[in-house]
């Protein structure tokens, strides 16, 4: 796993960008340090214990990437494909996702806690115990995946699709849904709560 630093600039707080003294704020030219980062070693992106908190990326291509005990929390994606991606435990808590596809993605242990997901297809993944807790997801489809141990509780879900989806212990308590489509999924073996009025 990643270590996390502080930043190097007086009274900050905030933590360093994995590979520099600085956090987000405070690195000059941070957009190029987190785009070598990315950069492809091998014909493939492999991000493995890497901080990278903060970070904003938009049209960048992941697909195919390797992310293993990252942390990109509060993180800002605009276009960005992960498509056929695989992300195993790391963080990519409280962020914000624009138009991102995951489609054909491998997720293990990942937590998305906080984040929020507009507009990104999610289809024929494999969603095992993901912590979706708290997300706000809006025009995102899950269809034709396994979200097998995954916990929605207290999301807000608004036209969601789940179609054929395996819901195998997942959890949906206390999560407000609004035009979220289960046809064809097994959510007899889900568990639902209804939030608190």
């Amino acid at each position: 796993m990643f270590m996390p630093r502080p930043c190097s600039q007086a009274g900050c707080g905030r933590p360093a960008l994995s590979g520099a003294s600085a956090c987000i704020v405070h690195l000059p030219d941070a957009v190029r340090h987190v785009a070598g980062l990315l950069a492809p070693k091998g014909g493939r992106v492999a991000l493995r214990d890497l901080d990278l908190p903060g970070i904003r990326l938009e049209d960048v291509d992941l697909a195919g990437a390797e992310i293993d005990g990252c942390r990109l929390t509060a993180g800002t994606f605009v276009r960005v494909s992960f498509r056929g991606a695989r992300l195993e435990l790391s963080f990519l808590d409280r962020a914000s996702f624009a138009e991102c596809d995951f489609r054909e993605c491998a997720f293990q242990n990942v937590v998305m806690a906080g984040s929020s997901f507009s507009t990104c297809p999610f289809g024929e993944s494999e969603i095992v115990q993901v912590n979706f807790l708290g997300i706000h997801a809006s025009a995102c489809v899950f269809d034709h995946s396994n979200l097998y141990g995954s916990r929605f509780i207290g999301s807000l879900l608004e036209g969601v699709s789940m179609r054929d989806c395996n819901c195998t212990r997942a959890y949906f308590d206390a999560a407000h849904r609004d035009r979220v489509d289960f046809r064809s999924s097994n959510t007899n073996e889900a568990v639902f709560q209804e939030p608190n009025a």
